[in-house]
């Protein structure tokens, strides 16, 4: 409970200070009319926020994951500093994407490396032998990415980032061991990041925003995390467990990247094709769609969590979730069927209800 705390405390404090550098400074991200869909500036300050202490806390406390992994360290430093940079002066594509497999690779040498997959399809377990590295730094990669892309509402990265993080930490506790530190750290951060961030009753709009160094670190850290505990010598969570834990941003990634290539565009040029743009298509506003992108989120990592327990072998688990993947895929190729259904249940229970004498003379 302690680091818990200290990583709530020490992020919430870290993010006022780092607000008012921040508005000093003018870094802040201008609303655009693309595809940002704030309409004030906000400090993109996030990341430094949660993960300038979170690193902190973690070398001093040592979770026995990674302390003795300078690679892992490193890594974060170097995603955290270029995020950063990318957020104040907008770094190259290219360059950022190099960046990205130099943090992978850098994590994968120091441990995280997918080697056992488990018994995916019922046959035997499946292991990548010499291809485990390739796969997995692949995989980091990927990961990176997709959490990026799913910083695009009001609390979106940064719920979602929570619901896996505590989803990880439940794993755990069914496994019968004690969740990493770094975990409860960051369960901690990701909280107090998100009461500058989630639109509540108490505050109507973000005054933070996570910015790349957040969401593409959060991609690292989750990765790390997943990969290791996914395998040996921990092995305390199925890898096809972690793969419904991180299925959201997984199959959104998926369906954008395939759905770009399709229409002969870079598979990272920017859109509004987005899951959770799809809510907004319908109606919802930010404060709206963020619950129920959640809720899918959990109900997700439920499943992964969950049926195991229960003695739902794994090749189940993994045809279920390879249908589901590419019924998501599906919504990025052809959305408006999905954004008419998101659109009655708008109307059904958002839309102001209209006195039967409304208009009447």
């Amino acid at each position: 409970m302690e680091f818990f705390l200290a990583g709530l405390i020490v992020t919430i404090l870290s993010g006022y200070a780092f607000i008012k550098l921040a508005k000093r400074i003018n870094f802040v991200d201008a609303p655009d009319e693309t595809r940002k869909l704030h309409k004030n500036a906000v400090p993109p300050v996030g990341g430094l926020s949660i993960f300038v202490p979170f690193l902190v806390i973690l070398f001093f406390a040592d979770d026995g994951m990674s302390l003795t992994n300078w690679e892992f360290y490193a890594a974060a430093l170097i995603l955290l500093v270029t995020g950063a940079l990318d957020d104040a002066f907008h770094i190259s594509a290219k360059i950022k994407f190099f960046i990205h497999f130099v943090a992978a690779i850098l994590i994968v040498v120091g441990g995280a490396n997918l080697v056992d997959m488990g018994n995916l399809f019922g046959y035997g377990s499946i292991d990548f032998g010499v291809f485990a590295t390739i796969f997995s730094i692949c995989c980091v990669v990927y990961l990176i990415n997709a959490m990026n892309m799913m910083d695009g509402l009001d609390g979106l990265a940064g719920g979602l980032s929570l619901v896996i993080t505590a989803a990880l930490v439940i794993a755990c506790a069914f496994a019968n061991i004690i969740a990493p530190v770094g975990l409860v750290i960051l369960l901690g951060g990701l909280l107090g990041y998100l009461w500058f961030n989630m639109r509540t009753p108490l505050r109507s709009r973000a005054v933070m925003f996570l910015g790349d160094a957040g969401s593409m670190t959060i991609g690292l850290v989750m990765a790390w995390y997943a990969m290791r505990l996914s395998q040996a010598p921990y092995h305390v969570i199925e890898p096809m467990t972690v793969a419904w834990i991180l299925a959201l941003p997984i199959w959104d990634a998926f369906g954008l990247f395939t759905a770009r290539l399709r229409e002969g565009r870079h598979p990272f040029e920017a859109d509004r094709r987005h899951f959770h743009h799809h809510f907004i298509e319908a109606g919802f506003t930010s404060g709206q769609a963020v619950p129920f992108i959640l809720l899918y989120a959990v109900f997700l990592a439920g499943i992964g969590i969950v049926l195991p327990v229960l003695g739902v072998p794994v090749w189940i688990l993994t045809y279920l979730w390879i249908a589901l993947w590419l019924g998501h895929a599906q919504l990025s190729f052809k959305p408006n069927s999905f954004i008419r259904f998101l659109r009655r249940i708008h109307v059904k229970w958002f839309s102001p209800k209209q006195h039967p004498n409304h208009g009447a003379p």
